[in-house]
């Protein structure tokens, strides 16, 4: 006769399969079907956004299996056994009620979709719970111990692990209220306990991502809209959300992890997985005397993916600088672009994106930028582009001249992992560069400096060549190849005495990016002219606020600078404009502008355009960034003058200052078209100083909107990429036609000098010293 615990182990057979296929099996399948595919991240939210998540449900199968053994034995339960079989059932209840809103739907989806796996499996887990127990306490006489204690200890444990996630919703929930006060208290929530990374995955398509069971009562138009989250992510963290490589995107369809919401949008937008820029070069030439340089950027892509990706990049190009040319690698054979309107060639490229065919777009994006666009990098292959940028050299100061070397300032690409750009420049005239480029000498009398160089960091300058204890010629010219009357372009430089300005406001970006640069703004401040009046307007979270400087005690500026606090993203339309009305009080003011990245565009923006359109000439605008990024508001505004950053805001402070000191000289350099005939041939450049020209008179041209049509006429003819057009690359004669584009002819474009045309340069440089060494002085 079996004894009474044989009895009552008789029906725990049913119970031991039971907690084997759903207490064991089940959840193992559900971790392993969700950690591979993603499913459920993609569609609902992710149930295991960390390794500890993981970990806790994974006591579920383990605690289930040590019960198996007990129940199997008729013996009890150890006692750290029995506390982790009560956790994992509070870990099972938790996620029932995180799963519950979507059970009924798991049910259905469970045999058509595998989605079902993980949202049924822990209310399973807490039905094998009820039986096991039960069967245990029959089985054993044991009590399995405190059931609720369990619960409540798992409980705490995952709400302490979620904690950042909760707190960061309840966040940006309160950044997308309509209350300014309320959206200022999310923000400064979100940067004391903000969880960054999930800020981040936010400003991504990929569903809904609340893990923990508070945080699903937090969703908010931040999560719902990927736009909203990239703002508050700049205003909380500072960056850029596409500065960061984009998360990892889980998915058993691989199109699902590389899909790109930005394809075709005229902004760089989300960062896309597998696409990255894997080799660069750099060929460049110089003419010292005519203060001009050229220079030939080829760039080759390559997309690991299994899907087409566009490429989207907003490229700094040295100041003064424009694209006289663009090409794109078609089957092999190099492909000239065709200048037109700038909404004409967006539009031509739109039409070819939406058919997977292979353009190349490039538009300008502000003062000396630009946004580059090609489409489609194919699967697991590359693509291939060249730009060309005519550059005037910088001659203000007591500097070599120099040319900044082209920067990305914002890109939806990663950087192959040993990308170097390899640098070439050539010469007639001795040459240096920044630290790794190497100079010397060629063949011929030619100079050169080259080397590879690595993309600099946002924070830091530009790469640089210089032309040491060289000055540009008093006249240099060359025949207008394009005028079709015989005209010349004529450049004379001369010396004029600076106009300083009668005050200034100088406008100090309040974000984060600021903050390491504080002393070396109140070292600037001391070197600034006392003969000028100075007011400081500070771009914080609040209203901004005017500080007016006593020249007599700059020791109550300085204290005042002192004590701001920079922290996170800040809009500074705000703060320009109130610059702006102070300056304009003045016949000659001027607005000094510090900052960091601007991706942010507000109802000030559109008022601050408006000022500056107005009264274009009252007020002059000097735009110093002290780190490179996106600039939504210089975009917008014309008439900017960049100022060169060199990587110390003391020094280039103090040289914009030192060409307001009392008897303060500038260069001059003045281009005009003349009529051919007596110019001498040592003076002779190349069609660079035509294509400065054309870009110079395009600029006049749309300021005034009578001429724009003028100005649209004049960029296609001299092939240039300005505000008012475009350059694009089709890929066959009908898609031109069909665009009404003319692609450009191949022996029109510039290219880099030939030795044998760097031997005429260098006889004429020759002559022309010879020529100054005769004159009487």
């Amino acid at each position: 006769m079996p004894t009474n615990s044989a009895v009552a182990g008789r029906p725990a057979n049913g119970t031991i399969a039971f907690v084997a296929l759903f207490g064991v099996a089940l959840p193992i399948a559900a971790l392993l079907f969700e950690s591979i595919t993603g499913m459920c991240r993609q569609i609902f939210f992710d149930p295991l956004p960390t390794p500890i998540h993981f970990a806790l449900y994974a006591t579920i199968p383990l605690a289930n299996v040590r019960l198996l053994l007990a129940l199997r034995r008729g013996a009890a339960l150890p006692p750290r056994w029995a506390l982790l079989h009560a956790f994992s059932a509070g870990v099972a209840v938790f996620y029932s009620l995180v799963f519950l809103p979507i059970s009924p739907i798991a049910a259905f989806a469970v045999i058509a979709l595998g989605i079902g796996l993980l949202g049924l499996s822990p209310m399973f887990a807490v039905a094998c719970v009820v039986f096991s127990r039960k069967a245990l306490r029959a089985g054993s006489g044991q009590s399995p111990g405190k059931l609720w204690q369990g619960i409540a200890l798992a409980f705490l444990v995952l709400l302490v692990i979620d904690a950042p996630s909760t707190m960061t919703r309840i966040g940006m929930q309160m950044a997308a209220s309509d209350s300014a006060e309320i959206r200022l208290r999310g923000i400064r929530l979100l940067r004391k306990v903000g969880d960054e990374d999930l800020m981040l995955r936010l400003c991504y398509r990929q569903g809904a991502q609340a893990t923990d069971l508070l945080g699903t009562l937090f969703t908010s138009q931040a999560e719902a809209d990927p736009q909203r989250a990239r703002t508050v992510f700049y205003q909380v963290t500072g960056t850029v959300f596409n500065s960061r490589p984009a998360p990892v995107h889980r998915s058993m369809r691989e199109w699902e992890r590389t899909f790109d919401d930005g394809q075709g949008n005229a902004d760089v937008g989300q960062r896309v997985n597998d696409v990255a820029l894997a080799a660069s070069r750099m060929d460049g030439s110089i003419d010292a005397n005519a203060a001009l340089g050229y220079l030939e950027w080829t760039m080759e892509f390559h997309n690991k993916s299994p899907s087409q990706q566009e490429g989207r990049a907003e490229v700094v190009l040295p100041p003064g600088g424009v694209v006289s040319r663009a090409t794109l690698w078609i089957d092999g054979e190099e492909r000239e672009a065709g200048f037109g309107a700038r909404a004409q060639v967006r539009e031509a490229y739109a039409k070819v994106v939406s058919k997977n065919r292979d353009p190349l777009l490039v538009t300008t994006a502000g003062h000396d930028r630009i946004l580059v666009q090609l489409f489609p990098i194919p699967p697991s292959g590359d693509m291939k582009i060249r730009l060309g940028i005519t550059i005037p050299l910088v001659t203000q100061g007591q500097q070599a001249m120099h040319l900044r070397l082209p920067a990305f300032s914002e890109r939806n690409f990663d950087l192959a992992p040993d990308l170097r750009h390899a640098v070439w420049f050539e010469s007639a005239a001795p040459l240096k560069g920044s630290p790794g480029l190497r100079a010397q000498a060629g063949p011929r009398g030619i100079f050169a400096v080259r080397g590879e160089l690595a993309e600099p960091l946002p924070a830091h300058p530009m790469h640089t060549v210089w032309v040491p204890g060289a000055r540009p010629a008093a006249l240099a010219w060359s025949t207008d190849e394009k005028g079709g009357d015989g005209k010349n372009v004529v450049q004379e430089v001369s010396e004029a005495t600076a106009i300083p300005p009668q005050r200034v406001a100088i406008v100090i970006d309040g974000s984060a990016s600021m903050l390491q640069r504080k002393h070396q703004l109140l070292e600037a401040l001391a070197s600034f002219p006392r003969n000028i009046e100075m007011a400081v307007v500070f771009a914080g979270d609040e209203t901004p606020s005017l500080f007016l400087h006593d020249g007599t005690n700059s020791l109550l500026t300085r204290q005042y600078i002192g004590k701001l606090d920079f922290a996170g993203g800040r809009d500074n339309s705000e703060a320009l404009g109130m610059a702006w009305d102070w300056a304009a009080m003045s016949s000659r003011g001027a607005i000094v502008w510090i900052h960091g990245a601007q991706p942010l565009a507000s109802q000030s923006t559109g008022a601050l355009q408006q000022r500056l359109e107005r009264r274009a000439s009252q007020v002059a605008l000097y735009d110093l960034a002290v780190e490179r990024g996106p600039n939504v508001i210089a975009q917008q505004l014309e008439g900017a003058s960049a100022v060169a950053s060199f990587g110390n805001l003391a020094e280039d402070l103090g040289k914009l200052f030192a060409q307001w000191a009392p008897g303060a000289r500038r260069t001059v350099l003045l281009r005009e078209r003349r009529s051919g005939g007596g110019m001498p041939q040592s003076s002779q450049t190349s069609q660079h100083l035509v294509r400065l020209w054309a870009a110079n008179e395009v600029a006049a041209m749309s300021a005034a909107s009578s001429r724009k049509a003028d100005a649209v006429s004049l960029a296609v003819r001299y092939q240039l990429v300005t505000p008012v057009t475009g350059a694009v690359v089709l890929e066959t004669r009908e898609q031109y036609k069909d665009a009404g584009l003319e692609p450009v002819p191949p022996g029109s474009v510039p290219t880099i000098p030939e030795p044998e045309t760097w031997a005429m340069i260098l006889v004429a440089t020759l002559m022309l010293a010879w020529h100054r060494r005769l004159r009487p002085q």
